[in-house]
């Protein structure tokens, strides 16, 4: 009823009972031999995406309507959780076994009927839990679901998922506009250069991936490589608190060669987002250190819009970021740690540390 309630367009409240006694009353048995099943033949409002056969990959989501860019897809609570912080596969495997026992019949056949990358495997179920796995609270725990693990793997991928805690829910949400038909896709492995990323593809997935990232010639391959290893050098330059602090202009410059980067790389794909918002956290951490408070606030906003995308206006970081904004807004000044820095503003004045960063800035 949750997935209902989402794709129906907006109604008032007075008619929302209406609403939900039309979808009961038009749900109907569907009598099929050796089989009876509920099933809806009409639903209020259109299916976001169907559940089908992919060639070559087994079980997809494919888009059931054109979905816009940012569009929520798949919200969805898990059939359980784990720790990932075990120090024995013994362990993990006996907690896998008794949370497993404890589950309604239905949820135990979906948990089995999940792929399995590693048959072979000692220990299988940790094996069937970690190929289908999503991580969540911080990377410290991670879930299973009963579709949201049907959703294959693309290193051009059109989704991004996000773990939302305050809903204990996993959500999808289109990164660009997809057609209907077109095979709804998450990354499975972030930022990688080609070799690691098949190499983990191949080891913990047990699949070859061939999207448009991965089989070009040999020399496209390189220079795909090449911007990911100054991405992940700059990101690590534009983080160093001495940097920050002593080299703010040199800093700034950094994060504009690194969003430029970004656009190149991963411009409208599910990695875009996250690496540019990263990007930009790191030139409003600058700027709020150096008291620029104009420059923080666009930055701020920049970092915003995009995890509105792909997080949704009601992930809590995205909340907990918009009171911020609402916020530092109200103030005159920054509290940075250079105080009485050359660099400082205040909300209405001209951003001085933002020219430094370059043309190619914009969200």
């Amino acid at each position: 009823m949750d997935h209902f309630l989402e794709s129906c367009p907006a109604v008032s409240p007075s008619f929302l009972p209406l609403a939900i006694y039309s979808y009961i009353t038009i749900t109907i048995l569907t009598l099929r031999k050796n089989q009876t099943t509920l099933e809806p033949i009409c639903t209020f409002g259109p299916q976001l995406y169907d559940i089908r056969s992919i060639p070559g990959k087994g079980r997809g989501l494919v888009a059931g309507i054109d979905i816009r860019r940012g569009q929520r897809i798949l919200h969805e609570q898990p059939l359980f959780t784990s720790s990932l912080r075990w120090t024995s596969h013994k362990d993990f495997e006996d907690y896998l076994a008794s949370t497993i026992a404890s589950l309604l019949p239905s949820k135990r056949d979906t948990f089995f009927a999940l792929h399995n990358a590693h048959p072979e495997s000692e220990h299988p179920l940790q094996a069937r839990f970690i190929t289908n796995c999503l991580t969540c609270q911080d990377g410290t725990e991670a879930a299973v679901y009963n579709t949201a693990c049907m959703v294959n793997h693309s290193c051009r991928a059109n989704t991004q998922w996000s773990w939302n805690k305050e809903a204990k829910a996993v959500a999808f949400h289109a990164v660009r506009n997809l057609a209907a038909g077109e095979e709804i896709t998450i990354n499975y492995v972030f930022g990688d250069i080609r070799a690691v990323r098949e190499d983990k593809l191949g080891r913990l997935f047990g699949i070859t991936c061939s999207c448009e990232l991965c089989s070009p010639p040999p020399m496209e391959i390189g220079k795909s490589d090449s911007r990911r290893i100054e991405i992940q050098k700059l990101l690590e330059a534009v983080r160093n608190d001495q940097n920050i602090i002593n080299k703010p202009e040199g800093c700034l410059a950094k994060c504009g060669r690194l969003i430029a980067l970004i656009d190149k790389e991963h411009a409208g794909h599910s990695e875009h987002l996250p690496v540019s918002v990263e990007a930009y956290d790191a030139a409003y951490r600058i700027c709020t250190t150096h008291s620029d408070l104009a420059s923080a606030c666009v930055l701020q906003k920049r970092s915003y819009d995009m995890r509105v995308i792909y997080e949704g206006s009601d992930s809590p970081l995205v909340k907990q970021i918009k009171y911020a904004m609402e916020y530092k807004h109200q103030k005159t000044r920054v509290d940075g740690l250079r105080s009485l820095s050359k660099w400082h503003t205040t909300r209405d004045d001209e951003p001085k540390l933002l020219k430094l960063m370059g043309t190619n800035t914009g969200a």
